[in-house]
């Protein structure tokens, strides 16, 4: 059973059974009073790669995560995507938000699995580059700075290594 913290119905309050709907291995909580199915789905998320600089010089901007302390593991701006967003949008108010800078949407690097902690997600990267703005630490992050592209620190998320790994191979780095 996925998720037991899943006890009760959020339309009707009739308490949730565990049940394979569309495949009898793949179990959402379901109610048998008014057949409301609670989708047990893969987070997205959106992420950037904000690059400056060309090949071979490119470097990436990062931040490093406060949460991770007293390891020093560095992150890319991004975060799950909410109801209602546009995957673009979301993507540059993530970058705002996490280092104040203004970027441009550029091309999709990849659609990467990965795990946050103990949530399973499908993260979508993007290289950007910086428009305004001088980047900052906000939210979540304690220090930003650009790395090598060849040469990051290390990562918070081994997704942010494949992405970085599949960028250098498009670029022929």
């Amino acid at each position: 059973m996925p998720n037991s913290d899943f006890v009760y119905c959020p339309r009707c309050a009739g308490r949730l059974e565990w049940r394979g709907v569309e495949y009898p291995d793949v179990l959402h909580p379901v109610c048998p009073k008014c057949g409301f199915i609670l989708w047990q789905n893969i987070k997205p998320c959106v992420d950037a790669l904000i690059l400056r600089g060309r090949a071979p010089h490119v470097e990436v901007l990062l931040g490093r995560r406060v949460a991770d302390a007293p390891q020093v593991r560095w992150d890319i701006p991004g975060g799950f995507l909410n109801a209602g967003d546009r995957i673009e949008s979301a993507l540059i108010r993530e970058c705002h938000r996490e280092m104040g800078v203004d970027v441009t949407v550029g091309e999709l690097v990849g659609a990467f699995e990965g795990m946050f902690y103990d949530i399973p997600i499908v993260t979508l990267i993007y290289a950007c580059q910086l428009v305004s703005g001088e980047p900052t630490p906000h939210d979540y992050i304690d220090d930003v700075r650009w790395f090598p592209l060849n040469d990051p620190p290390e990562l918070a998320f081994e997704t942010i290594g494949d992405a970085i790994d599949a960028l250098r191979r498009k670029l022929g780095a």
